[in-house]
């Protein structure tokens, strides 16, 4: 009779482990692994999932790198801590982790120099802090980011530090109350803490700088105050002293290693947890943390491109108590169940690393060649992340004049993080409408009816002015138009000319809906000075019959807008105001004798008011099998702006290009196309086939039916 099988001995990675109160079952760790999928750094549900899939009883879970404060961020969507909605966000994830018998540190970082050149997260568009004032070279990223740059640092006074330290222990109470297990210091990968450690990049002269004790004190002041906030044995701390990332690189990094080790034993904390220089190198240096490890008295967590076999030699060999596994546990969520088996690993996919799809997401690697219109632009205090910009659509779907709740979802499928998008035209007070279902802003109902819209756009990263919508300068009518239907007939009251003493009241109104657009939490306003409207029909010859000092002249003609742009820069400041413009246009039988007179003379007098941007309408119009154009006819007008300029006007992708490329505009403007495609940007950037719009239900009042409904790619 054969001999009953032996029960076969675990591998050293799946043996349990003391790390100070907690009792861990095996002895792999799940490190801190950026995702961006914390959408206005805010952890989301499907966070959830996320970290329970990896979670098992008894196992060490360290959550992605997660900011201390509004000014520790540095790339999009990624969590923080320093808010009470971050905080109440992370409970249940935490939970979910707790459920499965998980131990789970929340680490907390600020990325100091680090910070995308966009500037989105750095308050108020303030440079990002660091160590020295020496910027970062651009390096090459992925997706819409193709190229990531970063804005140039400002080097952090000494009496300024320990607000920057108070910061972290304030975030690691924040961890605590979350329900996390402990903290992890993240001193590592040329983040802040490792800026101040790395005599390649401090070049301070005060007690902060020079030595190898000056540059580590910021350091250990952080591990200091956050051990006093919650505890020694709640603390863990990462280095990596031997990489060279964000060009952040030290000279000796073995003596900063042990000098580290050693320092952290005064404090008595958790752990340290290390990272192999092969993590970073295609050479590697066998055991370069084994000094280290010796001088560390506390747990010793090893990271660095470990396999299987390396882990279990790491352990057996007494160079590491635990091995953190990042790659490789992102891509197998039962990563023990397959060590223990010794079953086959699934790839990784380092395009879908940072992209931010809660589940799955287009290969970016699959992207054409970027395009200048999905490049990155500074507009004023705005960082745009690309050139496609959104055009003001009129959709009468506003019922009786307040915005409605499906317009949240309208707007927001539009959106993308760094992108402009400008709302439908919006009347100023009870006379500026002239279509059925159109929104106003002079009303408290309609102010509070936009702030969930504007919410949702901001959520996503977006900035967006709100487009001012149109009495007249003339008592002739308009002739009856026919509607996009081709068959309905639209007539016009004959209007009132407005009298000298009105218009000062007109401008009020401008400046009272401008103010409530900020109160609604727009970012800004765009004046509608185009299309035949108000603005218009002062500004152009064929229209304006006026002989007092708002007819004849040309600057006469041009006074009503100048002076509602002067009251509105005056309320909200020059740096949130843009205008429209289309003088080439004969929009409602608006038209100008000299338009390109007419487009001059406007650009130059608003550059007296220092305004943020100008937005032109290109004079190309379709006809029936043919495109009739002027090209370029807008090239004067935008050499002659100081500020942004957005052109529109029917333009494909390629236009756009065209246009960027030869520098004729700084943005592109896209209607009809944004409105049946509301992931444009993406599509451009794949040079993806664009689904069609439908003209019939441009302007009709259904909430869904040419509004939500149009398809994205995935």
């Amino acid at each position: 009779m054969a001999a009953p099988a032996q029960p076969q001995e675990p591998i050293p990675l799946l043996t349990p482990y003391k790390m100070g109160n907690f009792n861990l079952s095996h002895r792999i760790v799940l490190p801190p692994l950026t995702r961006q999928r914390s959408y206005n750094n805010v952890p989301q549900p499907h966070a959830i999932l996320y970290y329970s899939q990896r979670a098992s009883n008894g196992g060490l879970l360290i959550s992605e790198a997660t900011g201390v404060s509004d000014t520790a961020q540095g790339y999009l969507h990624t969590p923080g801590i320093w808010r009470e909605e971050q905080v109440e966000a992370w409970k249940p994830i935490v939970d979910a982790v707790h459920a499965k018998g998980g131990i789970f540190f929340c680490q907390i970082v600020h990325v100091g120099r680090v910070s995308d050149f966009r500037n989105v997260y750095q308050p108020n568009g303030q440079p990002p802090i660091s160590s020295t004032d020496k910027p970062l070279t651009p390096k090459m990223g992925m997706g819409i980011d193709q190229v990531q740059y970063f804005t140039p640092p400002r080097r952090l006074r000494t009496d300024e530090i320990p607000h920057i330290v108070n910061d972290f222990r304030l975030a690691a109470r924040n961890a605590i109350q979350a329900g996390f297990d402990g903290v992890e210091i993240h001193g590592a990968h040329g983040y802040l803490i490792d800026q101040f450690m790395k005599d390649k990049v401090n070049d301070r002269r005060d007690e902060y700088g020079g030595s190898l004790e000056n540059r580590c004190r910021f350091a250990l002041e952080i591990v200091e105050a956050v051990a006093n906030e919650i505890g020694p044995q709640r603390v863990g701390f990462r280095l990596s002293p031997f990489a060279d990332i964000a060009e952040c690189g030290d000279s000796n990094p073995s003596q900063l290693g042990v000098y580290m080790a050693n320092a952290l034993n005064k404090y008595g904390i958790l752990y340290c947890h290390m990272v192999e220089p092969r993590m970073h190198s295609s050479v590697e240096c066998p055991h370069s943390l084994v000094p280290m490890r010796k001088a560390f008295n506390g747990t010793f967590i090893a990271a660095g491109g470990y396999d299987r076999q390396d882990g279990i030699n790491a352990i057996a060999e007494n160079r590491a108590d635990l091995v953190a596994y990042g790659r490789w546990f992102l891509a197998n969520p039962d990563l023990l169940k397959r060590f223990a088996l010794n079953a086959p690993l699934n790839k990784y996919h380092r395009d879908t690393f940072y992209t931010h799809d809660p589940v799955l997401v287009i290969n970016t690697n699959m992207a054409a060649p970027t395009s200048s219109l999905i490049t990155p632009y500074k507009m004023g205090n705005f960082n745009l992340s690309h050139r496609v910009v959104l055009a003001p659509l009129t959709r009468q779907r506003s019922y009786n004049n307040v915005p409605q709740p499906h317009a949240i979802l309208y707007y927001s499928q539009r959106t993308s993080n760094g992108g402009l998008l400008i709302a439908e035209a919006t009347g100023v007070s009870d006379t500026a409408q002239g279509y059925p279902q159109t929104p106003g802003i002079w009303t408290k109902e309609q102010v509070q009816a936009w702030k969930p819209i504007v919410d949702a756009v901001h959520a996503k990263g977006v900035y967006q002015p709100n487009g001012q919508a149109p009495i007249s300068s003339t008592d002739k009518p308009l002739s009856p138009q026919i509607r996009s239907n081709g068959i309905d007939e639209v007539h016009f009251t004959p209007p009132r000319r407005l009298r000298t003493d009105e218009i000062p009241h007109i401008v009020n109104d401008f400046r009272l809906a401008a103010r409530n657009a900020i109160e609604a939490g727009f970012d800004g306003v765009e004046i509608h000075g185009a299309h035949g409207y108000l603005l218009e029909q002062f500004m152009k010859d064929k229209v304006n019959d006026r002989t007092d000092e708002y007819g004849g002249s040309l600057e006469n003609r041009c006074r009503f807008a100048l002076e509602i742009v002067e009251a509105v820069v005056n309320e909200i400041g020059a740096e949130r105001v843009g205008i429209r413009l289309s003088p080439f246009a004969e929009y409602a039988e608006c038209g100008d004798s000299n338009p390109k007179q007419l487009g001059l003379y406007m650009v130059n007098a608003l550059n007296k008011y220092g305004i943020l941007y100008c937005h032109m309408v290109e004079p190309r119009m379709k006809t029936v099998g043919e495109k009739i154009e002027c090209p370029h006819s807008l090239v004067p007008m935008r050499k002659a702006f100081n500020g942004t300029f957005i052109a529109a006007g029917g333009y494909d992708r390629q236009d756009g290009i065209n246009a960027v490329d030869e520098d004729r505009a700084d943005l592109v403007a896209y209607g009809r196309w944004f409105l049946a495609n509301p992931d444009l940007p993406k599509r451009f950037e794949l040079n993806a086939p664009l689904n069609k719009y439908h003209r019939e239900t441009f302007y009709i009042s259904d909430p869904v039916l040419g509004y939500t409904d149009y398809p994205f790619l995935e």
